[in-house]
């Protein structure tokens, strides 16, 4: 073998290792990135609980309190409260003598204990028949005729109250239509049709949708705000359910689109100048006339996700950083405190760039291939770093601004209900039954919130009372 036979082979030999040790990092950034995603559940990433079937992650550790269970000195009870006021009076006492037989029904006695029972009445349909009377004035021989109350608009129809409950149980108790009828038919021994239910919640979603529409306005004046989104399904296909949302005001809606032009037909984002808080969906983003802040819980389940798979220290110096500002935070509002102090702001900020440099350290960018296009393949950790670098200031707002919250909580807990919702009917049938759902949705957490009796916001919804309802300081309150 020649010397330029040689080195050709030597070039060959070192060309074909460089090739296997590329396809080895390739395969092992591979492997990493599927074990990191069998171990992904909700505990420790985005994913759903429903997501994660029967092996749940176990609860995180609950640190005991000392306490007892049950109440605690001081707490507001629910317990029983003796009636101040009785509906029926009745007495217990004897015909006759226990000594001597003797009749006492007509004796007087004292009462020397007493007991109390509350109980609704039997439930029965009430059918009241309204007639219109003409009347032929005497004097002038003309015929007069009533006009029947409001609301009395066909020949038959169902009252408030029998409406307000049946959509109740739909909307609120997730009861499917099917169930409610057989629950208001068996309860009121009469026969009333799906379609009629489906035609009460119509009704409720066109009633209360001025009011919907005052809520918009309220939270578009919100100084704080919380959004999220998620998947809803209409007609078997996937659309997107948006809600914005304050702890005094819900506004939800279904839109095709998760992006841009879903969150643009809420028509509050695009008019809104306060902070929202979400979680890290691009398209939040592109609304600059407000400020953003993030959610720290979905951080805080990446950073676990990421030590389960990878045992990087960096992500336990965060999530303790996080931990302890949470817990200054309550500590400066029990103080009567609305921002920490400037230098404890630069000082918790500087330990926040440390902790994410030692993490850039640790997860350096791969060495581009010329041979391959496309993007350079970071792996979950940088990216996530990445994102925590360049949102800095979003992710620590809840120090700037006590107003601000440590997570998105609020909005996740608002849009909770329609995975109930899911699992009772798999979403809605139609486009017209996801806008009603919505409709009525928005206002009875807005009710609910604000400590209005669901069933008689309702009820004032069927009776067209809804005018004595304000949302202008964002608060609903009753003239």
């Amino acid at each position: 073998m020649t010397k330029k036979e040689l080195e050709k082979l030597v070039r060959v030999q070192a060309e074909i290792i460089n090739q296997l040790q590329a396809e080895i990092v390739e395969l092992k950034a591979t492997v990493s990135a599927l074990q990191a995603q069998l171990g992904m559940n909700s505990g420790n990433s985005s994913k759903p609980p429903s997501s994660d079937g029967y092996k749940k992650p176990p609860p995180p550790p609950r640190n005991t309190s000392g306490r007892k269970p049950g109440g605690q000195p001081g707490h507001k009870g629910y317990g029983f409260k003796l009636p101040a006021k009785t509906d029926e009076i009745r007495r217990v006492t004897r015909e006759t003598c226990w000594n001597c037989e003797h009749n006492i029904t007509t004796e007087e006695g004292t009462v020397i204990g007493s007991r109390y029972e509350s109980d609704i009445p039997e439930i029965m349909l009430r059918t009241v028949r309204v007639d219109k009377i003409r009347v032929q004035c005497p004097l002038c021989g003309v015929n007069n005729e009533g006009d029947y109350p409001e609301g009395i608009n066909s020949i038959y129809q169902y009252g408030s109250n029998l409406k307000a409950l049946a959509t109740t149980l739909v909307n609120y108790g997730m009861v499917s239509i099917e169930r409610t009828q057989e629950l208001l038919s068996g309860l009121l021994n009469t026969t009333i049709s799906q379609g009629t239910i489906q035609s009460m919640i119509y009704e409720c979603a066109i009633a209360v949708k001025d009011t919907v529409s005052e809520i918009c306005n309220a939270l578009i004046k919100a100084p704080v705000i919380n959004n999220d989104e998620t998947g809803f399904r209409v007609g078997g296909k996937l659309q997107w359910l948006h809600s914005a949302s304050t702890d005094k005001l819900t506004h939800i809606f279904v839109h095709p689109k998760r992006g841009m032009d879903g969150i643009e037909y809420g028509g509050i984002l695009p008019q809104y100048e306060g902070i929202s808080v979400h979680d890290c969906w691009p398209a939040y983003f592109k609304f600059a006339d407000c400020q953003h802040a993030l959610c720290n819980a979905h951080i805080l389940r990446e950073l676990k996700g990421i030590y389960e798979t990878t045992g990087q220290e960096w992500t336990q110096d965060l999530i303790r950083l996080l931990l302890d500002l949470k817990a200054l935070v309550q500590w400066y509002k029990f103080q009567g405190s609305s921002c920490f102090p400037i230098e404890s702001i630069l000082e918790y900020t500087a330990k926040y760039d440390q902790i994410i440099n030692e993490g850039l350290k640790l997860n350096p960018l791969s060495i581009p291939d010329a041979k391959k296009k496309g993007r350079i393949y970071k792996g979950k950790p940088r990216c996530l770093l990445e994102r925590l670098a360049q949102h800095r200031d979003k992710v620590l707002y809840f120090i700037r601004d006590f107003k601000v919250p440590f997570d998105n909580n609020q909005a996740e807990r608002d849009i909770r209900i329609v995975k109930l919702k899911h699992k009772v009917s798999g979403g809605a049938r139609t486009p017209d039954g996801a806008f009603a759902f919505a409709q009525i949705t928005s206002f009875i957490q807005t009710a609910r919130k604000q400590g209005f009796s669901i069933f008689f916001a309702l009820r004032s919804a069927f009776h067209g009372l809804l005018d004595d309802f304000s949302f202008a300081s964002g608060d609903l309150t009753t003239e």
